[in-house]
């Protein structure tokens, strides 16, 4: 698919280009130097004798081009989390602190006292409480839950539409994952007519409550009516209907049987993100294997971006990466697009020392648009120097 208009990239430093830009953006992600004494990353040279200085006059600029709902993510490390927390509440309000996740990438160093395999993604609102008050959810897929449905996807598929076979083949392949499996999960091993995975559930209501329904559900295929619960059913009389209408309530054999209620593995296979995750670093891998790309120190991990940009904008965000370092962000967002026809932008300022534009980014930014068919608007209307203490 091709989006409406290109994904604009500003070459300079972004001290320069941030005042002459525009929002609101949904999504300001941000991956600064990490101040290593390493390498040059993102276009800025990793040493930093004041890294504070550095980053402030940057993220002043944050409130202005901000959506009133937008999102900051920051990925840091270590060595600056409390100077960019600090930075960040300045900036934002501490109250618009989401939270701080942990990522385990799994890397291992040299250190003698301690293997440090951890980053942070620090997370502000633009307006945490008018967020919350919009009824805004974050939800991210469930592994656990993607491989049940596939497993009885292929189960329903082999079975070629017998239910009772698809129904015995998924239980097998269940049987020696039930004791690592969460037991809220391992309830799902039903299968339904159309290939579904589903469970049960007690139509009852749990105590005594005004929306209860008492209505008698006739059998369908004996067209008695069957019994009710004694508190009644646990939902009202619309969503009754509604799930009738849907075949989410299961009728036993007969009308002595009381229905019960179907819950679809689907519809439940997503979760609140958690503040600590564990996923294998692919970033550097991932860019190797881009025909034309250079080197590049610690390209941002592909997976992970799009984990979290997913979860946290819609399909039409307008997003800015101010370290556009590689190009990450803009791969990340067409592949979004083409997944479930989105129109993200991402606005990337990306400063050329060391080669970085013609070596990576241009490569791989070309790479893109052949692969996902958007077009990128390179500029050089802006052109600063690195801020960097040597």
């Amino acid at each position: 698919m091709t989006t409406t208009s290109p994904h604009p990239v500003h070459i300079g430093d972004n001290l320069d280009v941030l005042p002459l830009l525009d929002g609101p953006f949904d999504l300001i992600y941000l991956d600064p130097p990490y101040n290593t004494g390493g390498r040059v990353v993102t276009g800025y040279a990793d040493r930093f004798e004041d890294w504070s200085g550095f980053m402030a006059p940057r993220l002043a600029h944050l409130p202005r081009l901000l959506a009133e709902h937008g999102i900051v993510i920051a990925s840091i490390d270590d060595r600056e989390i409390h100077h960019l927390r600090v930075l960040l509440d300045d900036v934002l309000g501490a109250g618009n602190h989401v939270g701080t996740v942990v990522w385990d990438g799994s890397t291992i160093n040299s250190s003698h006292l301690l293997s440090v395999s951890h980053d942070y993604l620090v997370i502000y609102a633009k307006n945490h409480a008018a967020l919350k008050a919009s009824g805004t959810t974050w939800r991210q897929p469930r592994a656990d839950a993607q491989a049940m449905l596939d497993a009885a996807a292929t189960a329903w598929r082999t079975a070629a539409g017998d239910r009772a076979v698809a129904q015995q083949r998924f239980r097998d392949w269940l049987a020696p994952r039930r004791s690592s499996l969460p037991r809220g999960l391992t309830e799902y091993d039903r299968i339904d007519e159309t290939g579904a995975l589903y469970r049960v559930g007690d139509p009852g209501a749990p105590s005594v409550q005004a929306s209860r329904s008492f209505r008698e559900l006739t059998h369908p295929r004996t067209g008695r009516p069957c019994p009710v619960p004694k508190r009644g059913w646990r939902m009202n009389d619309a969503s009754m209907d509604r799930m009738l209408e849907t075949g989410l309530i299961e009728f036993g054999p007969d009308h002595t049987t009381q229905p019960k209620l179907k819950r679809l593995l689907a519809d439940n296979a997503t979760a609140v993100p958690r503040s600590v995750f564990r996923q294998e670093r692919e970033g550097a891998r991932h860019l190797a294997c881009i025909d034309g790309v250079g080197e590049f120190p610690f390209p941002k991990d592909h997976t992970v971006l799009a984990r979290w940009f997913d979860t946290v904008t819609g399909p039409d965000a307008r997003i800015l990466d101010p370290f556009l370092g590689s190009g990450t962000s803009i791969e990340v967002a067409m592949a979004l697009n083409a997944g479930d026809g989105g129109t993200r932008q991402v606005t990337g300022i990306a400063l050329d020392e060391g080669g970085i534009e013609q070596d990576v980014l241009v490569p791989r930014l070309r790479h893109c648009e052949v692969t996902y068919g958007e077009q990128v608007a390179l500029s050089h209307e802006v052109i600063g120097a690195p801020t960097a203490a040597a």
